[in-house]
């Protein structure tokens, strides 16, 4: 049977969405910072928008996109579609490769975001939670001419994907990594020891927050220090 088998291969191609959040007050006339925000995992924009809700009314320029893949999120008495900034096998190089190939994909609706609205590019971070979290750090971190900085709630600064552009990138781009002490999806040590790991890689700018009694979410006080973060940042 083996001997009679041939594989193929052939480009699968979906339609993604994204949703840009305009200033209270947007002016044609001026230029905005641009805030990027990645959802976690089989969710989608609303979530993180409804985490960040104090943020929102801030003169910043919020893109929310959607994770480009698709997967079933079961309840226990309904089923819906979430999504998913990359797959993951355990496999490393597969999980850089699908990093990659997500980060094209965000840095071209940037591009497209350029020629629509009043964007200041030289003022723009990335942030996600949880997923998206592991995702906004690898993100800013390997492109520090796209973003001033990086942030990630609920998940991990994912250092092994950043040794190659630390020369560059670690006294341009700002890290932070935003945890619950109660977390039990991604531990407090180890989000932790990941930013001690990126300020060894010469990422000056690395810094950690914790709400000790917070869980895998996003608690007014972490949101709170986000806002502060973006304050300085931008």
């Amino acid at each position: 049977m083996h001997e009679r088998t041939r594989l193929g291969r052939r480009v699968f191609e979906l339609e993604t969405s994204y949703e840009v959040l305009l200033p209270p007050r947007y002016d044609e006339g001026r230029r905005y910072p641009l805030v990027v925000g990645l959802h976690g995992m089989g969710q989608d924009e609303s979530h993180l928008k409804r985490d960040l809700a104090p943020l929102l009314e801030r003169d910043y320029l919020w893109l929310f996109p959607r994770g480009p893949y698709p997967l079933e999120v079961r309840g226990k008495d309904s089923m819906r579609v979430g999504h998913a900034w990359y797959m993951f096998d355990g496999n490393q190089e597969r999980l850089a490769a699908s990093m990659e190939l997500t980060a094209r994909h965000l840095l071209g609706i940037i591009d497209t975001l350029w020629n629509s609205f009043r964007i200041d590019l030289s003022r723009a971070v990335v942030l996600g939670y949880s997923q998206g979290g592991y995702m906004a750090g690898v993100l800013g971190a390997n492109n520090p001419m796209r973003f001033r900085g990086a942030c990630s709630i609920a998940g991990r600064l994912k250092h092994e994907f950043m040794t190659g552009v630390a020369a560059k990138a670690g006294a341009r781009v700002a890290l932070a990594q935003v945890h619950g002490g109660q977390d039990a999806s991604v531990r407090a040590d180890a989000a932790r020891q990941a930013v001690e790991a990126c300020r060894a890689l010469g990422f000056v700018r690395a810094e950690y927050f914790e709400d000790p009694r917070a869980g895998h979410e996003i608690t007014p006080p972490m949101a709170a220090f986000v806002g502060q973060w973006l304050e300085r940042i931008l």
